[in-house]
């Protein structure tokens, strides 16, 4: 299972590219699998009044809801990503692409929406593409920049760049 992480601040594009690679990777006939860190604190929005929520909060440390196309499960525990990932690898799955958890040592697509970001470059590792919304920001990098602006465009690109990188 190949595994490339979508980092970058808040409101950098994150959930937009990765919808964009599982879209194209997904129509390539890939079998991908998504994970997000929840990284602004605080617990992840869950449905207050459904069964499962309310099994969650009569102590079960797993919750689970299967309907027709659809299992969700819920976990009231806080794995680590390493534990995560070994969970997904029993998909069988070709390619996880994880946004956020931003110090991982994965793979790495970060998305630069100003010049302030800029520091994520010297505090991440295992970078293989940055995305920027200002192109205008010079790099002196061993990496491609890749123009947001045109994100439809670039998709093509950075799959490429995945299915070589890892």
């Amino acid at each position: 299972m190949k595994i490339c992480q979508i980092a970058g601040y808040k409101n950098s594009g994150k959930t937009t590219v990765m919808n964009e690679l599982i879209r194209y990777f997904s129509d390539k006939g890939w079998k991908v699998g998504s994970l997000k860190h929840h990284g602004h604190g605080g617990e992840p929005d869950m449905t207050e009044g459904t069964d499962s929520h309310d099994h969650l909060g009569s102590g079960s440390v797993i919750s689970g809801v299967q309907g027709e196309n659809i299992t969700q499960l819920t976990l009231a525990a806080p794995l680590q990503l390493d534990e995560l990932i070994q969970t997904y690898r029993q998909f069988q799955l070709d390619l996880l692409l994880v946004e956020g958890y931003k110090t991982a040592t994965y793979p790495k697509i970060v998305l630069l929406k100003s010049e302030e970001d800029r520091s994520l470059l010297q505090n991440l590792s295992a970078i293989i593409a940055v995305g920027t919304w200002d192109i205008k920001m010079t790099f002196n990098q061993d990496y491609p920049v890749l123009d947001m602006n045109n994100l439809y465009e670039l998709v093509p690109t950075l799959a490429e760049r995945i299915r070589r990188d890892l």
